[in-house]
């Protein structure tokens, strides 16, 4: 009974054996089909031409979306680099205007004119109904 099972063990592994030195020849033999382009000619490749065509179609959108990605996020950071130039020019221009319109700036230029400021209160002019005519 013992050499049975040993006997079957040795069967066993010899098949083992048998499988990896297989896959390793179908391997190689199917990478130089491919290499001298064998493969083309085989019947299994003529039936699966229509597959390869579609492969190489999603191939080919999968690289045209990468480009068109690629440039969107460049012009995203062109403009993004514009709007922060254009917030810097309307802080700077809506100081100058702060600084323009400032009480004392406005009585500094019209004194070059000849105009001066009033040191008189402002007066509200009140007129009464009942002296209507």
């Amino acid at each position: 009974m013992k050499e049975e099972s040993t006997h079957i063990d040795d069967q066993q592994s010899v098949k083992v054996k048998k499988k990896t030195s297989a896959g390793r020849k179908f391997f190689s033999q199917a990478f130089f089909d491919v290499l001298g382009g064998e493969f083309l000619a085989h019947d299994w490749a003529v039936r699966q031409t229509r597959f390869m065509l579609f492969i190489a179609g999603l191939a080919l959108v999968y690289i045209a979306n990468s480009y068109y990605t690629e440039a969107t996020s460049r012009t995203i950071d062109k403009v993004n680099r514009q709007i922060k130039e254009l917030q810097f020019e309307y802080i700077y221009g809506k100081s100058a205007v702060m600084h323009e319109s400032k009480q004392s700036e406005i009585a500094r230029k019209l004194e070059k004119r000849g105009l001066k400021e009033s040191v008189d209160p402002v007066e509200k002019i009140v007129i009464s109904k009942t002296n209507q005519p």
